[in-house]
């Protein structure tokens, strides 16, 4: 079964541990433009392996995507699919199941 498509803007959560003190809980933060503009998932552009995700200090891509479905030539990144903070993809479109 395929999972909701990740878009522009839609959460991660991000899992890179906070400053001290006190440590806080991680916040979800939303994927950045561009990602695939020519590609809209409910007037949003999907998002594929690769696109980056907002995190301080700095911002870190999506490292895992579909092994089945590419959005100009690169995997469509899915609810779970894994970022480089060691977080994942939070929210997709739900009406938008994409395999592999």
């Amino acid at each position: 079964m395929g999972m909701p498509q990740a878009r522009v803007t839609d959460l991660h959560a991000c899992m890179l541990p906070s400053t001290p003190p006190p440590p806080v809980l991680p916040v979800p933060t939303p994927i950045l433009p561009p990602c695939a503009v020519t590609v809209l998932v409910a007037k949003l552009p999907a998002a594929r392996l690769g696109d980056m995700c907002t995190a301080a200090p700095s911002p870190h891509p999506i490292i895992k995507g579909s092994a089945t479905v590419l959005i100009n030539n690169m995997p469509a990144a899915r609810i779970l699919d894994s970022t480089a903070c060691g977080g994942m993809v939070a929210k997709g479109e739900v009406t938008v199941l994409v395999g592999g």
